[in-house]
C-alpha cells in the first residue's frame, strides 16, 4: 500500500504539472479525433470502471481496488504517460488532446478508488483542472462505464505496440545492454509490418531506446517472437559490443525452451478436447488457437538461436 500510494502521488505530481488551468473537459473533445493511444486508454478505463464498480457491488474491495491499481501503475502511469509525454512537453502536436484524456482518466480513476484510499485520492482530485474549491470527492458522481468509451480495436492495436515494445526489451535485457544505451533493431514479417511500424515507429524509438528501425525480412531469426494481429514476427538488437556468455545463454534458451514445450503439450491437449472446443464460445477458441501458434513459432525461433549458439541438445 505505501510503495502504491508513493506511485499514485508521483502520478499526480507529474501530471498537475503538465495540466493547465483551462485543460478542456473530455466532453468537448470528438473522441473520434483523438491519437490510438488515446483511445486505447479510454477503453482501458471503461472496462476498469466495470470491473471495479461490479467487484465493490458485492462487496469485493479488494478486487474492485486491485482493478484500479493495475490501470493506474500499469495502463496509465506505465504506458499511458510514457507515450504522451512529447506532446505534454509541447514537442509533438496533441497536446490538449492528450492534456484532456489524461485529466479525465486520473479524475474518474481516482473516484474508483477513493473507498479504500480516501485522504490522498481527496488531496489528488482537488487539485485537478476545473474541480471547485468548495467541492469533496466524496461528493462526486460515481463513474459509470459511459464515462469513457470502449474501443475493441484501439486495445488490440496497441497491444500490438506493447508486446514488440516487450519483446526488444526483452531482448536487450537478455544480452545485458544498458538501460539507457540506444541500439538499432531489426524485425522481420511479412508486407502488413510496413504499415504497423510507419504509424507506430515514434512510440517503439522512444519507449524501447531504439536507433535505427530496420525491416529484415527472413534476416531476424535469432530474436524474439512475436504473435501480433496480423501474423508471427522476429525481433533482433543489433548491438555489436555486446557480450554474450555462452554457456549461460544456452542454459537459458533451454530453460525457455522446455518451458514452451510444455505449454505447446497443455495447449495440444487442451484444443484436442472435443467437450471443450464444442461447448466454449467460437472467440475463446479461436484466442487458444492463437496462443498455440504464438507458442510454435516461438519454440522454432528459440531452436534458431540455440543451434545459432552451438548449444547442446
Amino acid at each position: 500500500g505505501r510503495h502504491f500510494a508513493n506511485k499514485l502521488w508521483n502520478i499526480g505530481r507529474f501530471l498537475l504539472a503538465h495540466l493547465e488551468v483551462g485543460t478542456a473537459p473530455l466532453s468537448s473533445v470528438d473522441v473520434t479525433t483523438l491519437a490510438l493511444p488515446d483511445r486505447w486508454i479510454l477503453s482501458r478505463l471503461h472496462e476498469t470502471i466495470e470491473a471495479a464498480t461490479s467487484n465493490y457491488e458485492r462487496f469485493r474491495l479488494n478486487d474492485g481496488a486491485a482493478a484500479v491499481y493495475h490501470f493506474l501503475w500499469s495502463d496509465f502511469a506505465d504506458w499511458y504517460i510514457e507515450q504522451i509525454k512529447p506532446r505534454l512537453y509541447g514537442t509533438q502536436e496533441g497536446g490538449a488532446s492528450a492534456r484532456a484524456v489524461a485529466a479525465h482518466a486520473f479524475n474518474v480513476a481516482l473516484r474508483l478508488l477513493h473507498p479504500v484510499m480516501p485522504f490522498i485520492t481527496e488531496t489528488l482530485w482537488r487539485r485537478l483542472p476545473g474541480i471547485p474549491a468548495d467541492a469533496s470527492i466524496s461528493m462526486a458522481a460515481w463513474p459509470v462505464a459511459a464515462d469513457a468509451p470502449a474501443d475493441a480495436a484501439a486495445e488490440r492495436e496497441f497491444a500490438d505496440v506493447q508486446q514488440l515494445i516487450t519483446a526488444i526489451r526483452t531482448e536487450r535485457a537478455d544480452r545485458k545492454t544498458p538501460p539507457g544505451k540506444v541500439v538499432d533493431v531489426a524485425i522481420a514479417g511479412d508486407r502488413a509490418l510496413d504499415v504497423f511500424l510507419r504509424d507506430h515507429a515514434e512510440t517503439i524509438r522512444r519507449l524501447a531506446k531504439v536507433g535505427q528501425l530496420s525491416r529484415a525480412d527472413g534476416g531476424a531469426s535469432t530474436g524474439s517472437a512475436v504473435q501480433l494481429r496480423d501474423g508471427i514476427v522476429t525481433v533482433s538488437v543489433v548491438d555489436p559490443q555486446a557480450v554474450v556468455d555462452v554457456d549461460l545463454e544456452c542454459a537459458r534458451l533451454t530453460a525457455e525452451a522446455e518451458t514452451l514445450d510444455q505449454l505447446v503439450l497443455a495447449q495440444e491437449q487442451k484444443l484436442g478436447n472435443e467437450q471443450f472446443v464444442a461447448r466454449a464460445p467460437a472467440a475463446i477458441v479461436e484466442k487458444e488457437r492463437e496462443k498455440l501458434a504464438g507458442w510454435r513459432a516461438q519454440a522454432v525461433v528459440l531452436g534458431d538461436k540455440r543451434r545459432a549458439l552451438g548449444c547442446a541438445g
